[in-house]
């Protein structure tokens, strides 16, 4: 008994040692699986039945400044596939095939994967959405989805930019503000079987994610229209290759109109190149031409240089310097600083350029903000190149002076011209006024930045005065002055670069004006660039017209008045017609019997041209329409009294 009660003692033992070593190993192997593995094993768990659903977020509107849509978000269809479910796809792949237009292979292809999910075709129409229903196919499905619409189409298509598939801003306002426009995704967590199958769907469908914040621009879109109809009809009528327009608010730096040639339409980006949706009046760089004179004329006057009348020779239109020779348009003799603007003589700027020097030339070339970015809210801006003096070669001073050997962003130079307008102030230019999130809370306000000043009033003033005559009677911008308003700008006819051979292109230029108007009080700073025209190249002829129909409708729009009495209008002449009177004395400076100096016509229009013809009692023949661009003989020559006057008009 004793030996058997013993027996069962150890059995017991031997039970519970084993039991104690199954415990223990199964302490062991659960420590293992929850503590050292527990998150792995956690996430592959979840990976099998638990699937994180994306819920896109409906973009902000883009609206002008007068809360004009620029850019919405519609819900819409994408019809997606679960393979696995489905037992024909050669008949579900013909049926989707007729339904959405899309080949037919292709979609077999996509249905016999092993994919649990795959997309067919992203943002359906309405009509495709409804044959996809009345189908009803086993494993085909629709999700809604955002999709981006821009109900001004092609308007101010560079600057709103456009989105990609998945609601991401990809180029313009669209891209710069894509935080604040995209808002949050939301990420519902569901449960679904083992064939993929949603089983708790509560909650994804409720689910309420807030959309982004509303952008309100600077831009206009009356003036955007008017600068984009403007720009294309003169691309047209040049059969240029390009055309670029910048409105810009001289007190402020708003931006009113941004206009790029060829058009861009973000509701088909898809279908145009890149170089359509590059903002080249931010992104891209050109040799301003003469339209910089400006910035030396500025310069000269702050520094004390140079007085507006002080005189100097212009060589008779050849100039050799550094070992080169420039050349004038028209032949001029001595001229005043003033005259040299007005008639914008590259042998005048230089020998101006000369009293200034690179070093001081250079700290307002940069004062002006040349080859530095100006700021503006929009993505890809350049900083142009600016060369520092010490790099200069001997010509450099010379090109500098008139516009070449320097590239600048059409931005830029409207912000200089800029500063000139609003009495010697860099601004920084801005295209969005605020970012408002859904619950009203305004979370980006941009206001008016003071970059620095860069001349003193009394230099901007008298600046201003000299660009006046720039658009007067003898200007090289005439063509640009605004019926019952004053204006002070710049002409600009730029050769271009060869990239081929070097040196500068013999047929090729950029034509292009810039100004601000009214000029003693202005309201707005109006650059109109015109790349390589054909026919007339002269900025003067092919772009400053364009600027003259901007500026008088933007000003209309704007309800400002005339600085000055409308004229009373003046019948037209036609093509090939005479006036024939004799000359008064007294109206032109008499050589002797019989013989006058011709008076200066180039630039007057039609009427002008009919009216002093009057008025001076000449003899003078039309040939063509528009503005005189030559005449014949050449103003200022010797000209017998009995000989016609001829004057040769375009534009």
């Amino acid at each position: 008994m004793r030996r058997s009660f013993q027996g069962i003692r150890f059995r017991l033992a031997i039970a519970g040692l084993f039991f104690l070593v199954m415990f223990l190993a199964v302490l062991v192997r659960a420590f293992q699986l929850q503590i050292l593995q527990g998150e792995k094993l956690k996430r592959l768990g979840e990976r099998q039945h638990l699937k994180e659903w994306i819920v896109l977020p409906k973009r902000g509107t883009i609206l002008d400044r007068a809360g004009e849509p620029l850019a919405l978000s519609l819900e819409v269809q994408s019809v997606y596939a679960r393979p696995r479910r489905i037992k024909e796809p050669e008949r579900v792949a013909q049926s989707l095939a007729q339904a959405l237009g899309l080949d037919q292979a292709e979609l077999q292809q996509k249905l016999k994967t092993e994919k649990p999910f795959v997309w067919l075709k992203r943002q359906i129409t309405p009509k495709e959405a409804e044959t996809i229903r009345a189908l009803n196919l086993e494993g085909v499905g629709m999700s809604s989805e955002p999709n981006r619409y821009y109900p001004q189409g092609q308007l101010a298509g560079q600057v709103v930019g456009f989105v990609g598939r998945d609601s991401q801003g990809l180029e313009g306002i669209e891209l710069y503000y894509d935080s604040y426009i995209r808002g949050e995704s939301g990420s519902p967590v569901i449960e679904r079987d083992a064939l993929g199958r949603r089983v708790l769907a509560r909650g994804v469908e409720e689910i309420q994610i807030p959309p982004g914040a509303d952008i309100h621009l600077t831009v206009d879109t009356s003036i955007q229209h008017l600068a984009e109809k403007q720009l294309e009809a003169t691309v047209a009528k040049y059969r240029a290759r390009a055309g670029i327009a910048v409105v810009v608010e001289p007190f402020t730096g708003e931006v009113l109109a941004l206009a790029n040639y060829p058009f861009f339409n973000p509701n088909n980006f898809a279908r145009q190149s890149s170089r359509q949706w590059r903002n080249r009046a931010v992104t891209d760089s050109f040799e301003p031409g003469s339209t910089f004179k400006t910035i030396l004329a500025a310069a000269v006057l702050e520094e004390g240089v140079v007085g507006k009348e002080d005189l100097f020779y212009c060589e008779f239109g050849k100039y050799s310097y550094a070992g080169r020779t420039i050349h004038d348009t028209h032949e001029y003799g001595w001229l005043p600083f003033y005259k040299i603007i007005q008639y914008s003589s590259n042998i005048g700027v230089t020998k101006v350029a000369e009293k200034l020097k690179k070093e001081r030339y250079f700290k307002y070339i940069e004062r002006f903000g040349f080859g530095h970015l100006t700021g503006i809210d929009m993505p890809g801006e350049a900083a142009g190149m600016a060369r520092r003096p010490d790099s200069w070669s001997p010509i450099d001073l010379a090109t500098h002076a008139f516009g070449q050997g320097i590239a600048v962003t059409p931005i830029q130079l409207v912000m200089a011209y800029g500063a000139v307008a609003n009495g010697g102030i860099l601004m920084r230019p801005f295209v969005v006024r605020r970012v408002v999130a859904p619950d009203g809370e305004v979370l980006v306000a941009n206001q008016p930045h003071v970059v620095r000043r860069v001349v003193s009033e009394k230099s901007a003033r008298l600046l201003t005065a000299i660009l006046k005559g720039v658009v007067s009677d003898g200007g090289t911008g005439l063509m640009a002055s605004v019926e019952g308003f004053e204006v002070a700008g710049k002409t600009g006819t730029a050769e271009k670069p060869d990239l081929v051979h070097g040196g500068y292109s013999g047929r090729k230029r950029v034509a292009s004006f810039i100004g601000f108007v009214p000029a003693d009080d202005p309201r707005l700073v109006l650059l109109v660039i015109v790349d390589e025209p054909e026919g007339s190249v002269y900025g003067g002829v092919v772009a400053a017209p364009a600027f003259r129909n901007i500026a008088s409708g933007a000003l209309r729009y704007l309800g400002i008045v005339p600085d000055k009495p409308q004229p009373l209008p003046l019948p037209a002449a036609k093509e090939g017609t005479s006036v024939r009177v004799e000359r008064k004395s007294g109206n032109e400076a008499e050589k002797g019997d019989g013989v006058l100096e011709v008076p200066d016509f180039v630039g007057l229009s039609l009427r002008e041209a009919v009216e002093k013809a009057r008025t001076l009692k000449l003899k003078v023949e039309l040939r063509g329409n528009g503005y005189v661009v030559k005449q014949s003989p050449a103003p200022g020559a010797v000209w017998g009294k009995g000989e016609p006057l001829t004057l040769n008009l375009q534009g």
